[in-house]
């Protein structure tokens, strides 16, 4: 099956990673990919501060960033009312891939999880799945980020949503949702 083909020529993306390597190696598969405008970092108490003063399109994190780990980096960014960056899909990078390291990045707003080593077909594909996401933005007490729920027709009917489904009516849990994502996510051409 061929890959969707996505127009990325237009789009700031920032990178934060603090391995040198990866770094080159992910830009320059994104430059391949046509993507133009590439931001980087090497460290999460930077990032932060660059997604306060530029918009972008997407953003990579590692989540073992000096200063500020990629996990509190999309926390903050995502509490953060005033920040340009709070609804813009985040990719977090990882080589731990442990359940706890995905479940931390899932709860603290990240968008999707993608392991390290990554090839640049897992690149490209990930890329289309943010482009054809439509899940909504979802605030709570304790949650800022894309609804992690990725099943759009579930009926989900409070803590026991796992219960046999015994009538059709919907007295569960509502989540307020916050218009998202950005309007400028990657378009398929």
């Amino acid at each position: 099956m061929p890959l969707p083909s996505l127009n990325l020529s237009s789009f700031t993306f920032l990178v934060a990673d603090p391995n040198p390597y990866f770094h080159s190696l992910l830009k320059g598969v994104l430059h391949a990919f046509g993507v133009r405008s590439v931001v980087s970092t090497n460290n999460g108490g930077e990032a932060l501060q660059i997604t306060r003063s530029q918009a972008f399109d997407l953003i990579f994190s590692d989540c073992l960033l000096p200063e500020l780990d990629g996990f509190d980096l999309v926390q903050r960014i995502r509490a953060d009312g005033m920040n340009p960056n709070r609804y813009v899909p985040v990719i977090t990078l990882t080589s731990h891939t442990q359940e706890r390291h995905v479940a931390r990045a899932r709860d603290c707003g990240t968008s999707f999880v993608l392991a390290k080593p990554i090839s640049p077909k897992q690149l490209y594909d990930r890329l289309a799945w943010v482009a054809d996401d439509q899940r909504p933005y979802v605030m709570t007490e304790n949650y800022i980020g894309p609804d992690r729920r990725f099943n759009p027709d579930s009926r989900y009917m409070g803590p026991e949503r796992r219960r046999s489904f015994v009538d059709d009516s919907n007295d569960g849990l509502e989540l307020p949702t916050i218009p998202g994502p950005p309007q400028n996510s990657p378009t398929k051409a």
